[in-house]
């Protein structure tokens, strides 16, 4: 149940924010051995959400623009836009927080300017971080209003860090890389070679791959692929395509060649996924 307690600060350096109001609605985390299923389907959000990863990566797609979230970075899910989120790793914790703010009546988020683009950041202070979050799901489970006046504060703080992060990551290799991630977003149905996403960046290959590694922990190959495996999740799940065409869908003409590479990465079958997932027309 969505608890309206208000945080009301005065600000002397601007008169573009007198009055913020904080709103807590949920907040949970996921950790092994729980399965977290994600959503492969995809939804429109109802509030704005913040992904805090503790451990694992996880697959984000805000409409249609592909981010891979990993352990240190703080994830936001604007209200209104698709979603769609899967693991990335055998193993994943997570914490996620539904909130909404407002100052003077106005979205605030869209007052700072954080509605659009670069919705993934690193977060210096791991520790602040994950303190933030831990003591806001103690103080959800305790269901008290001073508990939640502190976990109103926190969620000010979360989003405080977050702006600070959003300004330091503009000069970022994550920017760096964008023009490539939506490049193999659109190329989901067929295969790229490394030479050519190093050629969009007029790079050299063993550069490019090196560079990139650093960046997302991963060569571009191994991302790309990563990508395909989201994808298919996706059309398992939300569509009765036969599986030799989910396959033909991410790039790969061989069925049986998809069904190993799902099953390597996923540890079940296409055909096993779909019925444990696909939710009922």
């Amino acid at each position: 149940m969505e608890q309206n307690y208000t945080k009301t600060t005065n600000l002397a350096l601007t008169d573009a924010l007198r009055e913020i109001a904080i709103c807590p609605i949920d907040v949970s985390l996921y950790l092994p051995p729980i399965n977290w299923k994600g959503d492969c389907v995809g939804h429109i959000g109802t509030n704005d959400t913040f992904f805090w990863v503790l451990e694992g990566e996880c697959f984000l797609f805000i409409d249609e623009e592909a981010f891979l979230v990993r352990a240190g970075q703080l994830a936001y899910l604007p209200k209104g836009k698709k979603r769609m989120y899967t693991h990335a790793s055998a193993t994943f914790t997570m914490y996620e927080m539904a909130f909404s703010a407002t100052s003077d009546g106005v979205d605030l988020m869209a007052l700072l300017g954080l509605r659009d683009e670069d919705y993934v950041v690193d977060i210096p202070d791991r520790a602040e971080m994950s303190h933030l979050f831990e003591q806001a799901h103690r103080k959800e489970l305790s269901k008290d209003l001073i508990h939640h006046l502190e976990w109103s504060a926190n969620l000010l703080t979360v989003i405080h860090r977050y702006a600070d992060a959003r300004q330091r990551a503009k000069s970022s290799d994550a920017q760096f890389f964008k023009p490539v991630l939506r490049y193999l977003s659109k190329t989901i149905d067929r295969t790229v070679t490394t030479e050519e996403l190093a050629g969009l960046l007029y790079m050299q290959p063993t550069y490019f791959i090196r560079r990139f590694k650093s960046t997302f922990g991963m060569p571009p190959q191994a991302f790309f692929h990563q990508l395909k495996l989201s994808r298919a999740m996706h059309l398992l799940v939300a569509t009765d395509l036969p599986l030799d065409q989910v396959a033909k869908k991410i790039g790969m003409d061989d069925a049986s060649y998809f069904a190993r590479f799902f099953k390597k990465h996923c540890h079940c079958t296409p055909s096993e996924y779909r019925n444990a997932f696909k939710k009922p027309m």
